[in-house]
C-alpha cells in the first residue's frame, strides 16, 4: 500500500510541475491531462482490485477505499477538461463534484478517527 501512496504522490507532483511549466500551451496541457487521466485511471483500477482482495477490517481495506475515492475525485476534475475543452460549465461542475467528494471523504475520516480514539483504552 505504501507503494501505491508513493506512486500517487509522485504522479501528483509530476502533474503539478508539468502543469505549471506548460501553463501557456493548450496542446501541451491537453497531453499532460490525458497522461494524468491514464495514470490516475490505472491507479483507480489497481486500488479497486486491491481493495476487493483485502481482508475486511485490515489496513489495506481502509486505505484502499480512501485512495479509490481520491482517484475518483481527481478523475471527476480532469475528465471534463479532457473530453469537453470548450464547455466551461461542465468543467466547473466536474470541479465542484470533485470538491464535494473530497469534502465527504475528509468528514468520514474525521469521524472515523474520533470513533477510534473513543474506543481505544487510555494509556
Amino acid at each position: 500500500m505504501k507503494r501505491i501512496l508513493g506512486l500517487t504522490a509522485v504522479a501528483a507532483a509530476v502533474g503539478v510541475w508539468a502543469g505549471v511549466s506548460a501553463w501557456q500551451s493548450a496542446s501541451v496541457m491537453a497531453n499532460i491531462q490525458a497522461g494524468l487521466a491514464i495514470v490516475i485511471g490505472g491507479n483507480l483500477l489497481f486500488c479497486l482490485w486491491l481493495w476487493h482482495r483485502a481482508k475486511p477490517g485490515s489496513g489495506d481495506a481502509m486505505a484502499g477505499s480512501i485512495v479509490v475515492l481520491l482517484s475518483a475525485s481527481m478523475l471527476l476534475g480532469i475528465l471534463p477538461r479532457l473530453f469537453w475543452p470548450a464547455a466551461e460549465g461542465l468543467q466547473i461542475a466536474g470541479s465542484i463534484a470533485s470538491i464535494l467528494v473530497v469534502t465527504v471523504l475528509v468528514i468520514v475520516q474525521i469521524r472515523r478517527r474520533r470513533r477510534l480514539r473513543r474506543a481505544a483504552p487510555p494509556v
